[in-house]
């Protein structure tokens, strides 16, 4: 799937400036990469907010494309939003080349039905993302992790894991990614909550 994404170019900078555009409903944003010299622009907070919405997070490779000319492959790197008012501040694009590999956060997704959990434990999902390094239009929708062999105590580590052909992981091996916790650990955590 091509995800894309129009920008501007920016003329001004400044805070002053940058208020101006956060008016006019724009975010503020950068273009940088290792050949790519730093360029101010600035996207619609509304279809930023949908790609995010849509994407379900910011590793994913999209086209930037720009006052409605070329398309760059870029990255979302960071976003900047307001402490308590739901809106973007400043938006980072990096321009990554293709042929090298880069390192991103993926999503966790959990299938299967677990054994311990049929016995009455809990899941826990303890990595929410997980790094891997791969080319940059290999990056996988998610990282899907079988748990339905975990019993009660078990738990899977990222050695555990099996990575496709596309990518590699890029954490400490010995991170744990999932746990079913059984019963009486709940009980405990919640006992000894109680006495303090």
């Amino acid at each position: 799937m091509s995800l894309e994404l129009e920008a501007v170019l920016r003329q001004r900078t400044g805070k002053g400036a940058a208020r101006s555009v956060r008016r006019d409903l724009m975010v503020p944003a950068v273009l940088y990469g290792p050949k790519t010299p730093s360029t101010k622009l600035s996207v619609s907070s509304l279809l930023l907010e949908k790609f995010l919405r849509d994407t379900g997070g910011e590793s994913k490779l999209l086209n930037l494309k720009i006052d409605g000319g070329e398309s760059r492959q870029v990255l979302i790197r960071e976003i900047q939003t307001h402490p308590y008012r739901r809106r973007f501040l400043h938006v980072d694009f990096y321009e990554v080349p293709l042929d090298q590999p880069i390192s991103v956060e993926v999503v966790v997704e959990l299938v299967g039905d677990s054994v311990g959990v049929q016995k009455g434990g809990e899941v826990n999902l303890i990595q929410r993302t997980l790094a891997v390094r791969c080319l940059p239009n290999q990056i996988p929708e998610s990282i899907r992790i079988d748990i339905s062999k975990l019993d009660l105590g078990d738990m899977l580590h990222v050695e555990d894991l099996v990575a496709e052909s596309s990518y590699v992981f890029d954490e400490d091996p010995s991170t744990g990614v999932v746990s079913v916790e059984g019963p009486e650990s709940a009980a405990q955590s919640s006992g000894e909550g109680a006495e303090k």
